[in-house]
């Protein structure tokens, strides 16, 4: 169960939902006002909910984290690597990292250039795993 769950909010609902939910929440299940078996464990969690979820730094890296707990569960990642334990081929202009079923993950340099995401992941060209590869900003990529 996500914090968005929780709060009963769309992944994409504006602070103002946010704000709005939690509230209501926080009234419903205040320990101090709810006679519901259970209120005081749903305030806490409404409450965590909403510290995470009413702070804007702190709900991107929420949602960066969802994000990546989506990827592990979609493709079976092996293991994580920055761009740069990567070799790179610079006449075939790609990025290379050897799996250990003997396979090759490949990554064209282009495209981890041109990525707007900060991590891309990589399929084996021989096997189902995948390899989640951080991005950094450096224009030498």
């Amino acid at each position: 169960m996500t914090l968005y769950d929780v709060l009963g909010v769309s992944q994409d609902a504006s602070e103002t939902e946010i704000r709005r939910q939690y509230q209501e929440l926080a009234r419903q299940y205040h320990p101090d006002k709810s006679a519901v078996e259970g209120a005081k464990e749903k305030f806490l969690k409404v409450t965590e909910a909403w510290h995470v979820l009413g702070d804007t730094q702190k709900r991107r890296e929420y949602d960066d984290q969802l994000k990546r707990e989506k990827l592990y569960q979609e493709f079976p990642v092996s293991e994580e690597l920055f761009l740069e334990d990567l070799e790179r081929d610079r006449e075939e202009g790609v990025y290379l990292h050897t799996c250990r079923c003997g396979g090759h993950y490949t990554l064209a340099a282009q495209d981890a250039r041109n990525s707007t995401e900060k991590e891309v992941v990589v399929a084996c060209d021989n096997c189902s795993l995948s390899i989640l590869v951080l991005l950094n900003c450096d224009e030498n990529t």
